[in-house]
């Protein structure tokens, strides 16, 4: 067969083909409509039948279960506030720092968090005062930095007197370290934080002019238990101690104004604070840089016509500018306790010549005697340093016969540390560690003695204290007016109903070598003021 015949076939099959496709398509048409309309019918009627038995199964479960609360949209997009972990090392004045910092980044938006473990945010206040200082913060500081190598901490920021002492070297002893402020630049802590939320891997160093958080109207996260407060009423020092580096820390003396601190102590008052704890490197310098000739005595009698204060105590005196005004103000007023913060530093002639005390052995005694003739009852802590560059035996033993003669309720004792940046570092001879050591505990073993035989003289005696909190067992930490919180010796009470902040007769029942036990005595100071 030609080619041409083979293509007219094909195009007659297909052709046929297409017909028989038509007449197929034909017949289907022709189906009656009535059929087709009772099929679809039956689907649609069979497809609503399994919907309405499914929505019957999730009504029946919704009854048995308890209904799920749907957030709304827009919670989710919501974004959670940053975490900021927060440790204080250090001083009470480091903690006032704290506590501003603490508010002005609460008052940003920051939520507070109990570990450093998972926190947006870390920020360590650090001490650096002695070289044991710097160890101790050196090493918090390695821990934190360990969680951020980890990813358990986002941000690291660095303040206080460490950071003023070593700057920028900190971060190349701490790669995940990000910013360092120093002492005067706390309220950069806002910015810094939001600086390395923000994402940035910028490491930051902020370190002028030192200082410490005196600006007014700023504020405030209180650390401490309600019924207690710290009042910085002055920053940095103008004496220059030959072991001491704190000028070079917090600089020179700048005091608060007068109406300021009546306003914030008034603050804490009506916070709920009942003892007001006045703070500063030199407190007794108060007032010697402001207008007018002021002094500390001008700010006793002021605090002490806030209502609402019941104990206002002074720490950090300085021996030099104690003057018969200061004394005489602090017996007649109502609120200041009878408790006396003077750190003496030592008692032998020489020892005070070299540590540039601007006090003679004889002033020194003197003194002392003038408080104690001048504040009947008054509770003296003091601070000695042993092993200063040059103390032979004599000047010990004259240390330790003048703790005897003249009995101190409260002595701390520290072994003289070098400091590179103080004028002590290159004196000689130098005393071993050893030595040094072993006169720190001869001294405070004879201070134990001497206050376990003098609490012990109290027993059956009565006293007013206050009391701080549970100690557990059915009893109360207190503490007598002669004793300051968290760092004198106590007293245990028995009671019920005691609340902090509450001021209570007690009768003493024992004592220990730092601390007394005592019980509530019935009849007095009710535990509730009963109304109608």
């Amino acid at each position: 067969m030609s080619a041409a015949r083979k293509t007219v076939s094909r195009g007659v099959k297909k052709k046929a083909a297409a017909k028989k496709k038509v007449a197929k398509r034909k017949v289907v048409a022709k189906k009656p409509v009535k059929k087709a309309a009772r099929k679809a019918a039956k689907k649609v009627a069979k497809r609503a039948a399994a919907k309405h038995k499914a929505t019957s199964r999730r009504a029946a479960s919704a009854k048995r279960a308890p209904a799920k609360r749907t957030a709304p949209r827009h919670a989710a997009q919501v974004a959670k506030p940053p975490s900021i972990a927060f440790v204080t090392l250090g001083c009470p004045k480091n903690t006032v720092d704290s506590e501003h910092m603490l508010g002005a980044l609460v008052k940003d938006g920051f939520r507070t968090v109990g570990s450093a473990d998972g926190a947006d945010i870390a920020v360590i206040n650090t001490c650096a005062f002695l070289q044991s200082a710097v160890k101790e913060s050196k090493g918090v500081i390695a821990q934190l930095a360990e969680l951020k190598q980890r990813k358990r901490l986002k941000g690291l920021i660095v303040t206080g007197c460490l950071a003023q002492r070593e700057g920028g070297s900190l971060l190349d002893q701490f790669p995940h370290v990000d910013a360092v402020l120093g002492t005067g630049q706390w309220a950069e802590v806002v910015g810094a934080a939001r600086h390395l939320l923000g994402g940035s891997r910028e490491r930051t160093v902020e370190r002028a002019d030192p200082g410490g958080a005196l600006a007014p109207n700023t504020p405030r996260a209180l650390s401490t238990p309600r019924h207690i407060a710290y009042l910085k009423i002055s920053e940095g020092c103008d004496h220059r101690c030959t072991f001491c580096i704190i000028p070079h820390l917090r600089g020179d003396q700048k005091s608060k104004p007068l109406p300021q601190l009546v306003d914030e102590a008034r603050a804490l008052a009506a916070a709920g604070v009942k003892e007001l704890n006045l703070i500063g490197q030199d407190t007794t310098g108060w007032g010697t840089d402001l207008p007018g000739g002021l002094e500390l005595a001008d700010l006793l009698e002021a605090l002490d016509q806030v209502d609402g204060i019941e104990w206002i105590r002074v720490q950090y005196t300085y021996p030099r500018l104690w003057s018969d005004r200061l004394i005489a103000t602090w017996a007649k007023a109502k609120k200041v306790v009878k408790y006396v913060d003077m750190p003496l530093q030592h008692i032998a002639q020489d020892m005070l010549r070299g540590m540039a005390r601007a006090m003679t052995e004889r002033d020194t005694r003197e003194l002392v005697q003038r408080i104690r003739a001048g504040i009947p009852g008054v509770a003296f802590r003091t601070n000695f340093i042993v092993g200063f560059p040059g103390e032979t035996e004599e000047h010990f033993q004259t240390l330790m016969r003048y703790i005897e003669e003249e009995p101190f309720e409260n002595v701390v004792v520290f072994t003289y540390e070098r400091e590179p940046e103080t004028p002590s570092f290159k004196m000689e001879p130098r005393i071993p560690q050893a030595v040094r050591r072993a006169r720190r505990a001869q001294l405070l073993e004879r201070q134990q003695v001497l206050s376990r035989d003098r609490l012990a003289r109290r027993i059956g005696k009565a006293l007013k204290v206050m009391i701080d909190g549970p100690a557990g067992r059915g009893q109360w930490a207190a503490r007598t007016a002669g004793s300051a919180w968290e760092v004198d010796g106590g007293v245990v009470v028995e009671g019920e109903g005691l609340m902090p902040g509450q001021l209570v007769t007690v009768r003493v029942t024992g004592a220990a070598a730092y601390d007394l036990f005592a019980r509530v005595e019935r009849g007095t100071d009710p535990a509730l003021n009963i109304l109608g």
